[in-house]
């Protein structure tokens, strides 16, 4: 190539290094632009946004499998459970085929015998007199014990023995007759409030009651004809007691012309001629 020719291309190449230059950005003029660094914040912005998305959505995901994994096996258990329960033998005694059944106690009423012979003793809660007295007069004395079979409270103290006189001879009224008294009872009050009826017969009459002895419980009493009690001769001329008359259970004065008075207070025995049954 000649001189002239490579002067010519000199400021051809000159022109087009200028342009090369001018058109490329080094970083660091990259960096000091706003507009391109704004740009490139945004889209590391975005770029970390959508990690953090997802992440998130992994976590989630792995949060519901690891849930539907959870019941799968409680589902399972409670499966393997209620098939083991099912067929699980129940155990057998022999206890019931072996020892016979206990035998109930009774809890309802049952039945109850005071027996023949038994002397009841009854105290007078007012005075009866063969000069007022008239037969069929009702009267009723007061039981001072407990009547008691087999540990059953039958009838309690204080519970009514009722009657009536049977027979009147006044001393003041029939001259030379023997003032005699006769009672009889006939009804006797339970402990449950229901009465029941009694035969039986006068054996005792006395001032006060026998404290040495529960009269509600002794059978037989005192012998029919006895003397019993005491008499008092006095201006009133009262008697307590006397003597016992055989058979008729009747109270007699010793002496004609005199009045039986059993003052409030007197105690009686009464024996039972039969014997008396209830259920309670």
């Amino acid at each position: 190539m000649d001189m002239k020719k490579s002067l010519n291309l000199i400021p051809i190449l000159l022109a087009a290094f200028t342009f090369a230059a001018c058109g490329t950005k080094t970083p660091d003029q990259a960096t000091t632009d706003p507009a391109m660094q704004a740009q490139i914040d945004k889209d590391t912005e975005l770029k970390a946004k959508d990690e953090e998305l997802a992440r998130r959505e992994a976590d989630l995901a792995l949060r519901e499998k690891e849930a539907d994994l959870a019941r799968r096996e409680a589902a399972l258990k409670k499966s393997s459970s209620s098939s083991g329960t099912a067929s699980k033998p129940k155990p057998t005694t022999t206890t019931a085929s072996t020892s016979p059944a206990p035998t109930p106690v009774a809890s309802g009423p049952r039945a109850y015998t005071v027996p023949a012979g038994t002397s009841i003793e009854v105290q007078l809660p007012a005075a009866i007199s063969t000069k007022t007295a008239k037969v069929g007069d009702r009267v009723s004395a007061n039981l001072t014990n407990d009547l008691v079979v087999d540990g059953k409270v039958i009838a309690k103290a204080g519970s009514l023995l009722q009657g009536s006189v049977s027979e009147v001879i006044s001393g003041s009224k029939k001259i030379g007759g023997t003032p005699t008294l006769g009672l009889t009872f006939d009804n006797l009050t339970l402990a449950d409030g229901s009465d029941t009826t009694v035969n039986g017969v006068i054996t005792k009459v006395a001032s006060k009651s026998d404290t040495g002895r529960d009269a509600a419980k002794i059978a037989g009493g005192a012998v029919a004809g006895a003397v019993i009690g005491h008499q008092v001769d006095g201006d009133k001329g009262k008697i307590i007691g006397g003597l016992l008359g055989a058979a008729a259970g009747t109270i007699a004065a010793k002496k004609t012309g005199k009045e039986v008075e059993l003052p409030a207070g007197t105690v009686i025995g009464f024996t039972l001629n039969s014997p008396v049954n209830v259920t309670m």
